[in-house]
């Protein structure tokens, strides 16, 4: 019988749930054996649910284990790094959520802790997904010369969400905002279609969260590896615009494309229908035929990216071969969030200057308050004409990115 892993959880947050029930559905291979948080009674808590008798208050007695084998890091963003290299150099296999880290720097020496001490790496990903798999394989190929993308994301986030959690919405503890929280899932995605990430550039600021220090709403430009271009916009000021398009790869001969947030779901339409048909029809007989845990009866939850990746870590130390999802494409977002960030740093007030001032936002609740998010959800504000001119500006398929609060 093959040895089962044991798992080392660092960080009882609400994410931490999901990898408990993940695991469980492995059961046979892998088993929780320990807890980690710098919160004991948030430890004691998750232990009690989770079945675990041993709780550690500093994650680096957890990594002094024999038991542990593999780690996975439900932190805050800024103990990623840390945590997943004091990890390799104990030599522990580890699953880190998103975003990977705060910094391209990071990842790189993330990957080279790895690496030195013989260790498997990888980051929470879409790139599991079994649909997105086959459509990259087999349908991107026959969408013809790629000529555009482009890639919005709408997720609404409240005073209360930050309120909650103050490491968030801080540069030093979360290292961004709309960005690096939410629209990290679906850069992953795509540029991982596209192949990677040469550079990024864009523009950003914050309208209605006056209770953080980060980005709200922004949008920019990348070149990718293969030569292409894209761009993009992700906001959390206000909830997406009726018949939102979240994604498009446009092709010669079709595109793919996604119309559901998250990228959970992305999909395809070619020019000659006849083909399209036999792709949907291999498609989904290959997805019917798939075996193994967590690949019936797809569907699109955390904990199932959760189990898949770290049935393959598994999978990958027994047959002495790399994870699937390598850690050097789940640090290629990394290259939008600092390019976007560090180009858009010092236009920042001019981007809300021009927003405040030539368009109409949700009126404060309060008169000589600033207009809020939580304004915008009762007024039913939709982003506005503020909003449709920066999707228009993504859209747009020209190699450059317009910036109309610039030169004033």
């Amino acid at each position: 019988m093959s040895k089962k892993f044991g798992i080392g959880i660092i960080g009882c947050g609400e994410i931490s749930a999901s990898h408990y029930r993940a695991y469980q559905a492995i059961a046979e291979d892998c088993e929780i054996v320990a807890l980690s948080d710098a919160v004991e009674a948030a430890a004691k808590r998750r232990a009690h649910e989770f079945g675990v008798e041993t709780v550690y208050t500093d994650y680096h007695d957890l990594l002094a284990d024999k038991r542990v084998d593999v780690v996975a890091i439900c932190t805050p963003h800024y103990l990623h790094a840390p945590m997943t290299i004091a990890a390799a150099h104990a030599g522990k296999h580890v699953l880190v959520e998103k975003p990977m880290c705060m910094n391209v720097g990071e990842v790189q020496e993330m990957v080279y802790a790895a690496k030195k001490n013989g260790v498997r790496l990888t980051m929470s990903s879409e790139q599991v997904n079994p649909r997105h798999r086959w459509i990259k394989e087999r349908v991107l190929p026959e969408i013809g010369d790629i000529e555009f993308t482009f890639l919005v994301d709408f997720y609404y986030r409240n005073i209360a969400y930050y309120e909650k959690a103050r490491w968030r919405g801080t540069w030093s503890r979360e290292g961004g905002g709309i960005f690096v929280n939410q629209a990290i899932y679906t850069w992953d995605t795509w540029q991982w279609l596209m192949g990677g990430v040469d550079t990024a550039y864009g523009y950003w600021s914050n309208l209605l969260h006056p209770n953080i220090e980060v980005e709200d709403i922004g949008y920019g430009l990348v070149r990718f590896r293969n030569g292409h271009h894209g761009k993009f916009f992700a906001t959390s000021i206000c909830e997406e615009p009726p018949g939102t398009v979240w994604m498009r790869i446009a092709g010669s001969q079709g595109e793919i494309f996604a119309v559901l947030p998250w990228l959970y779901t992305i999909d395809f339409a070619l020019h000659d229908k006849s083909r399209e048909e036999e792709l949907r029809d291999d498609l989904e007989q290959h997805l019917a035929g798939l075996r193994g845990p967590g690949l019936q009866n797809w569907n699109d939850t955390h904990d199932r990216r959760v189990l898949l990746q770290m049935v393959d870590i598994i999978q990958a130390v027994r047959e002495d071969r790399d994870v699937t999802v390598s850690p050097e494409s789940c640090g290629e977002s990394m290259k939008i969030l600092n390019g976007i960030h560090w180009s858009g740093w010092n236009h920042r007030a001019a981007f809300q200057q021009w927003a405040y001032t030539n368009f109409e936002l949700p009126p404060p609740s309060k008169p000589g308050a600033l207009p809020t998010v939580d304004d915008a959800r009762t007024q039913n504000w939709r982003g506005g004409k503020l909003v449709e001119t920066l999707v228009n500006l993504v859209k747009d398929p020209e190699p450059t990115l317009a910036a109309p609060f610039l030169g004033r």
